[in-house]
């Protein structure tokens, strides 16, 4: 799937550059690799990407309007505004990007309250500048949650990583 990687970008360019403005309707490209089949869909607002084994799902958002399929120990914060998500069946992880009006410490103590009630312990609570990364695992080390708050002009930029969801 590596060796698709250049293949996918041009692809994602090229149908997201031929999207106009209606965005009800659908495009979709099909890319064949050596290592696997990609699906790109996509409406000007939305794109997704696919591998054929199921086992990876990239979304991508302009609308602010996300489809963040994100475990109950580790919620998508009130109010977010979702840029992207990546999932991975394969591991129960993921990654969601997303913009909000809160302040990065708000955010912090959202996710170590969801993460402390979850059973998670905190490994890493650090600040640069403002700008926060929280961590948290389970004893057993199977969930894991990472958390980045960075100040941005009305808010934050937050992108939030788990693993073990399954």
């Amino acid at each position: 799937m590596r060796a698709c990687l250049p293949i996918v970008l041009f692809a994602a360019t090229a149908l997201l550059a031929g999207c106009d403005q209606k965005p009800k309707e659908e495009n979709h490209v099909s890319i064949a690799g050596k290592e696997g089949n990609v699906t790109i869909s996509g409406n000007g607002q939305h794109m997704t990407m696919k591998a054929d084994n199921g086992k990876t799902v990239v979304e991508v958002n302009s609308n602010g309007i996300g489809n963040a399929k994100m475990p109950d120990f580790a919620p998508l914060y009130p109010g977010a505004k979702v840029e992207a998500t990546v999932t991975a069946s394969e591991n129960g992880g993921g990654t969601v990007s997303f913009k909000t009006t809160a302040q990065p410490a708000d955010i912090i103590a959202f996710y170590k309250q969801k993460t402390g009630a979850a059973g998670l312990a905190e490994k890493l609570n650090m600040s640069s500048e403002g700008n926060l990364t929280f961590m948290a695992a389970a004893a057993d080390g199977k969930k894991t949650v990472q958390v980045i708050a960075a100040k941005a002009d009305t808010g934050s930029q937050v992108q939030v990583y788990w693993q073990g969801a399954k």
